[in-house]
């Protein structure tokens, strides 16, 4: 199950699961700031091609974006878990 060929670097690994749980953490962050600005936005510009903006921001954009960002937790997840096994296995020498 250990390995090593399947994670020869178990540090960078770890790194990486984290980076990706910090980018869809901040991603969500962001979105749901830009969501609310879009709104009040909409409040007071309410010509078409704004209009349109903001129907393609709440359908597409923000649903893509919740997508992508459920896919990363549960990959920065999946890390964890596989970082987990592998300093287990490496502090049990099995391999």
């Amino acid at each position: 199950m250990a390995d090593n060929s399947m994670m020869g670097n178990v540090s960078q690994v770890e790194q990486y699961g984290k980076s990706l749980g910090q980018v869809q953490q901040q991603m969500r962050e962001i979105f749901k700031k830009l969501q609310q600005q879009t709104k009040s936005i909409g409040n007071v510009w309410k010509d078409d091609q704004f209009k349109n903006f903001e129907q393609e921001f709440n359908q597409t954009i923000v649903k893509n974006i919740n997508e992508t960002t459920v896919k990363m937790e549960l990959m920065s997840n999946y890390v964890k878990k596989m970082v987990e096994i592998h300093r287990q296995a490496q502090n049990q020498k099995i391999y």
